[in-house]
């Protein structure tokens, strides 16, 4: 009878185990993170506050400190459901928030359109900042109607590192080298699109999404929202 093969040892399959579960837990701990509030609405507008969490993760965190910049962007969507077919788009609205260290003056700067910039000393403050809840417009309040059942869905992502802040790194640099050479960023900025987002992911700077979901709701629970 031939021989049976001899088990493992119980550490030789532990050790991988252990590893991986812990690399799940710790991505898990530093993982881009969305709540959403209640909707609400004024005379014109419905609105959404979503809050972010853990938004710098460490590799960011050390991005920012270096002088990188990164974008926070914000994609809000409200939908009306409709029986026994495809959910009706009803409004959305998208929200840009960018942030850089100004090596400089030790202070981090908050960039958002229609806004004037705000500057923090710590990047503590800046977590704190953007911790506090962020009221998105999805749409106009003559979009909810008596009867139908709604809800919204809000994308976040965070992009420590796009073209165009690749090329403005690259801009500064080549202005403040002699005879403006070219900077080691030049070979990067000029690949096409898909490919930059390709080497960008492979060298650690990865775009971090997340989405989160409302429950259901009639225009009755929307505060504001009665006729």
């Amino acid at each position: 009878m031939p021989a049976l093969p001899a088990p493992r040892p119980p550490h030789a399959l532990a050790a991988p185990c252990a590893l991986a579960l812990l690399l799940l837990a710790a991505s898990s701990a530093q993982a881009l993170g969305l709540s959403l509030g209640t909707p609400r609405a004024d005379p014109q507008w419905v609105w959404i506050d979503a809050r972010i969490q853990d938004p710098f993760e460490p590799r960011v965190a050390q991005s920012l400190d270096r002088g990188m910049p990164a974008t926070l962007e914000l994609h809000a969507e409200l939908w009306r459901r409709r029986t026994g077919w495809f959910g009706r788009l009803e409004g959305s609205f998208d929200a840009s928030i960018r942030v850089r260290y100004e090596v400089s003056n030790e202070v981090y700067r908050l960039e958002r359109r229609g806004d004037p910039p705000l500057l923090v000393p710590s990047l503590d403050s800046l977590r704190a900042v953007l911790s506090r809840p962020l009221a998105l417009p999805i749409a106009r309040r003559a979009a909810l109607r008596d009867g139908p059942r709604y809800y919204v869905v809000v994308t976040a992502t965070l992009r420590p590192l796009t073209v165009e802040d690749a090329q403005e790194v690259e801009g500064w640099l080549s202005g403040e080298v002699e005879e403006k050479r070219q900077s080691g960023f030049g070979v990067v900025t000029a690949l096409p699109r898909a490919v930059f987002d390709a080497v960008r992911n492979f060298a650690g700077f990865g775009d971090e999404k997340t989405r989160a979901f409302t429950d259901d709701f009639r225009r009755a629970d929307v505060p504001g929202a009665a006729p």
